[in-house]
């Protein structure tokens, strides 16, 4: 039994005809956003109808029915190996943030089975976590050679390579290559795309880079990153009304971080091409704010001995914490959630501190909330 939604159950919804209407739409090619409002109407007008919905004391309910008959020979299975199971239960305790007990079993598994790509696969992932990216580099390397499905390992050896922030054509030309391989093996996996639009970017090519930015945003929507992405595109194209339209979708719809990435994007379109109401950063209470790019983090369990340095401008300001904080960062960062970590591969990025006065003169604050961003990489300039 499944609990209906407002866009299957809801007034007017025609129980479930509108949202095959909008499926039907986004197949045939029609943008998400333009696609949603022929189906169900404009975007405000349904915020305020779901909550109204959602504030029902009942819900309507279908039941969906099993088929009359399973065939078990229809049921494709094989055992796996010892050594698969344990790269799939180290897999899960790397998720989980169990490095010790991943490690353990991903070890295990290398030893039962030496050429399991997915074991390597884990192993680089588990390095990555742990800052040790020449060995992580390696393991998604044999990952690959053992098992070219593996395009996981494929896309993460190159972004960990020179590639990315190379200027030469060359390495232009097969960064782009190999992310096209990528998409070969999955064509839904949108970091991916989001990576061909920054290169496109990089190389002056701003149709292209609207195309692969709006591709990404297509298929994973939730992801607030990749609707920003696509303003910051439109807004060196010069459509800046198209992207303030993008940094107010954003805004309307996202707290926190998120929110105030859209808000630094709108407030950096000339205002004769924004309509509506401005959008205002928040953060937390009686705080400061500075920004600038991270220069070094020492990560410690021990307050005294953690450290966030920031540079801004040729200055160093150093930042302590008084417990836990909470730290945001730009979708379009290549190893994002799913692999993020405030310790490493953060030196460089853009960040925005939100602190407390100090205790002392010693240091600049005691943080209160982090916020990275993922800027739009340099063009290349012609040779």
């Amino acid at each position: 039994m499944g609990v209906g939604s407002l866009a299957d159950y809801g007034p007017g919804m025609e129980k479930g005809k509108r949202m095959d209407s909008f499926f039907s739409q986004l197949q045939q090619g029609v943008p998400q956003d333009k696609a949603f409002e022929q189906a169900f109407g404009n975007f405000q007008s349904v915020d305020k109808e779901l909550a109204a919905y959602m504030q029902q004391p009942t819900f309507a309910t279908t039941v969906l029915k099993d088929p009359p008959q399973i065939d078990d020979k229809a049921v494709v299975f094989r055992v796996m190996t010892v050594a698969e199971t344990e790269a799939e239960l180290g897999g899960f305790h790397m998720w989980t943030y169990d490095h010790s007990g991943a490690r353990l079993l991903l070890e295990q598994a290398l030893k039962d089975d030496p050429k399991l790509g997915l074991a390597h696969e884990n192993m680089g992932f588990l390095d990555f976590a742990e800052g040790k990216d020449a060995e992580a580099v390696n393991e998604f390397s044999q990952a690959y050679a053992l098992d070219p499905h593996l395009y996981l390992s494929l896309f993460s050896k190159t972004m960990l390579s020179p590639l990315p922030s190379s200027k030469v054509v060359s390495d232009l030309n097969t960064f782009g290559a190999t992310m096209g391989q990528v998409l070969k093996v999955d064509p839904q996996f949108a970091p991916a795309y989001v990576q061909l639009a920054r290169l496109a970017f990089r190389e002056k090519d701003l149709n292209a880079a609207l195309l692969m930015s709006s591709k990404a945003e297509e298929m994973e929507p939730s992801l607030a990153g990749y609707h920003l992405l696509t303003g910051q595109i439109l807004q060196r194209m010069g459509k800046s009304a198209d992207a303030a339209e993008a940094a107010k979708f954003v805004a309307n719809r996202w707290i926190g971080p998120d929110h105030n990435e859209a808000a630094e994007l709108w407030n950096s379109i000339p205002a004769a091409q924004r309509r509506g109401e401005s959008i205002v950063e928040v953060a937390p209470k009686d705080t400061q704010a500075v920004e600038g790019r991270v220069k070094a983090v020492v990560c410690s369990e021990k307050e005294q001995e953690w450290s966030f340095v920031l540079d801004q401008g040729g200055h160093s300001l150093t930042f302590h914490r008084k417990g836990g904080f909470p730290v945001g960062f730009s979708d379009t960062l290549w190893y994002g959630g799913d692999h993020f970590s405030q310790c490493h591969h953060i030196e460089g990025l853009r960040a925005i501190v939100h602190y407390h006065a100090p205790s002392d003169a010693t240091y600049a604050g005691d943080i209160a909330e982090l916020e990275l961003r993922d800027d739009l990489p340099e063009p290349v300039q012609n040779p």
